[in-house]
């Protein structure tokens, strides 16, 4: 019978999946039985190999369990913050929204009021150029008569100093600077 001690092989074995891969390491080197599958190992060391695993196989458990926690912990944690982030954005997109709403009113009132001002402008033209024909057309008037005057002054004149139409004709080109 093959006597393997426990203390020292043991020892540094922290974790069950060592503790294990020891023990499998005892059974596979024990001494085998002749002509059998059978082998000889020392009931005391392989029992408290055993029981040393399942004694801080609690341990290790608590230790993924708390491992499990911390991480459904973080996903909720980084749930939570993506729902935030997202109500965050759906906030921004309806703010963005009413404010390119009220953009375009205000654009659409602004064209409104630019229009407004033009047909103003353009009637205010029109009013202006009829004042300015109008006057035009009573100078233009005055004018006229003012002509006519004049023609039949010089015609009295040309009358009664005995002047002819191509004396008048040589006094218009010289007053025109012909």
């Amino acid at each position: 019978m093959a006597v393997l001690g426990i203390g020292p092989s043991m020892v540094g074995r922290d974790s069950a999946e060592e503790k294990l891969a020891y023990l499998r390491e005892v059974i596979a080197n024990a001494r085998a039985m002749p002509m059998s599958a059978s082998c000889v190992i020392n009931r005391g060391e392989v029992l408290a190999a055993i029981d040393d695993v399942i004694a801080n196989l609690p341990d290790e458990i608590a230790e993924a369990r708390h491992v499990i926690d911390m991480a459904a912990f973080k996903i909720a944690e980084g749930e939570a913050e993506a729902g935030r982030i997202l109500a965050e954005a759906r906030d921004h997109a309806a703010n963005l929204a009413q404010h390119s709403e009220v953009v375009r009113v205000a654009e659409q009132i602004a064209a409104g009021m630019r229009a407004e001002a033009d047909d103003e402008a353009a009637a205010l033209r029109r009013e202006t150029d009829e004042f300015i024909d109008a006057r035009m057309a009573s100078f233009e008037s005055v004018l006229h008569k003012t002509v006519s005057q004049v023609r039949t002054a010089r015609a009295r004149l040309a009358e009664r100093s005995g002047l002819d139409a191509g004396d008048t004709m040589r006094l218009d080109r010289r007053v025109h600077g012909e």
